[in-house]
């Protein structure tokens, strides 16, 4: 009688399937039961997340887990961008604990990163003559001279 209640310490935790489902349920209602649905859901069609999904497991460093697929990991990443919301929110909504939610935040994080230099191009440092010449545009810009190099620069 003095082991009671300690059976349970040697017993490891598997997820549960009734879980399981719902959260494949959530899943597949968010991106299939309407054509907005999934745009007001997270910000983007279905088409265009099976493709940003596709991009970012092709890329190699992202890949289906264990227990959360790769686009289970988007829809989370996605849903806290659209909605601002935080992790113990997040974790109702998708069913997983707050830690899950940020492991896989931080890794799609890194994921978006990784693959931003193929499809994100950087302002110029140059401003373009069609705003410099324009006349609408010339109280944005103050020219200022520098007698000691006798240079003129523009600021903005």
């Amino acid at each position: 009688m003095e082991n009671e209640g300690n059976d349970r310490q040697g017993i490891a935790k598997e997820p549960s399937l009734i879980r399981e489902q719902w959260r494949q349920a959530h899943i597949y209602r968010i991106l299939t039961a309407g054509p907005n649905n999934c745009v007001h859901y997270l910000r983007m069609s279905s088409a265009a997340f099976y493709g940003l999904a596709n991009i970012l497991r092709s890329n190699g460093s992202f890949h289906d887990t264990r227990y959360v697929c790769v686009e289970e990991q988007l829809a989370i990443f996605l849903y806290m961008l659209r909605h601002k919301a935080k992790n113990r929110v997040c974790g109702i909504e998708f069913i997983r604990s707050g830690e899950t939610i940020s492991r896989y935040f931080n890794k799609v994080l890194g994921a978006i990163c990784s693959i931003q230099e193929r499809f994100v191009k950087q302002p110029g440092s140059e401003t373009p003559m069609e705003i410099r010449n324009a006349a609408e545009w010339f109280p944005y810009f103050e020219v200022k001279l520098i007698k000691k190099f006798s240079l003129c620069y523009i600021t903005y």
